[in-house]
């Protein structure tokens, strides 16, 4: 197990992630994981790839900020800003203070008669999407269960061990690596509409491979949706590598 003090070291990686829908290129991003002392921040900026790119115009940028605090992720700042053509929103939560609280929004969750009110004391120890997932695995034991604050809704992750697995070379990965399986549970609780709740996926499996200061990082993430399967795809970017270009 991990001591406070193995976050002294700084790690910083370019990293490079490629989501499909139905085995269809959805999507490419590009972006950064930052370790300084006890401090973690992530980036991605996203769009829209191939026919996906015709029918929807899509980009996204993601940013967070969290601290190692008692051996996990604790969320400090999530931001997300999205378009779709010329139709733009985003998303500003701050997790300073006792609970978080919406920064901006729009459009905003806040004012839509749709959604369901959430009590400000249910989302005391919640963390955004990103550092939850990233929660899930961090130390490669894979059982444990976050409570996740979008802005709009609460929800529950467990995720359960099932083994280890290699994942083989292919035009992504330049290099066959071992990494450990995981399932995880959704469990829907504060803030959904009633599309949400019938809409929603409730389970999948996420991927984590063993990094620097023995961290384990999400490499692969698969959930089963309304639309077909999701399967995101993420990989630090290797300078020698051509398939790095998607």
């Amino acid at each position: 197990m991990l001591h406070f003090s193995s976050y002294t070291k700084e790690i910083e990686k370019e990293i490079i992630l490629s989501s499909y829908l139905k085995g269809i290129n959805l999507a490419r991003a590009s972006g950064k994981i930052k370790i300084d002392q006890n401090k973690f921040s992530f980036f991605i900026n996203a769009k829209a790839v191939g026919i996906f790119s015709l029918v929807s115009n899509w980009s996204q940028n993601i940013k967070t900020e969290s601290i190692f605090k008692n051996k996990s992720l604790t969320s400090k700042l999530y931001e997300s800003d999205d378009a779709r053509g010329d139709k733009k929103g985003h998303m500003y939560i701050n997790y300073f203070g006792k609970y978080p609280q919406i920064i901006s929004a729009q459009p905003d969750p806040r004012k839509d008669n749709r959604r369901e009110k959430i009590n400000n004391n249910l989302l005391k120890n919640t963390v955004d999407p990103v550092t939850g997932i990233f929660n899930l695995g961090l130390y490669g034991n894979c059982n444990n269960k976050e409570f996740i604050y979008d802005g709009k809704r609460k929800y529950a992750l467990r995720s359960i061990y099932i083994n280890k697995e290699n994942i083989i070379s292919n035009k992504f990965y330049p290099k066959t690596f071992e990494a450990i399986k995981c399932s995880f549970d959704i469990e829907k609780l504060q803030g959904y509409t009633n599309k949400e709740k019938k809409k929603y996926p409730k389970n999948g499996f996420v991927w984590f491979k063993k990094m620097d200061n023995n961290l384990f990082f999400p490499v692969k993430f698969e959930v089963r949706t309304s639309w077909g399967v999701f399967l995101c795809l993420i990989k630090e970017k290797d300078f020698n590598y051509e398939s790095n270009s998607m």
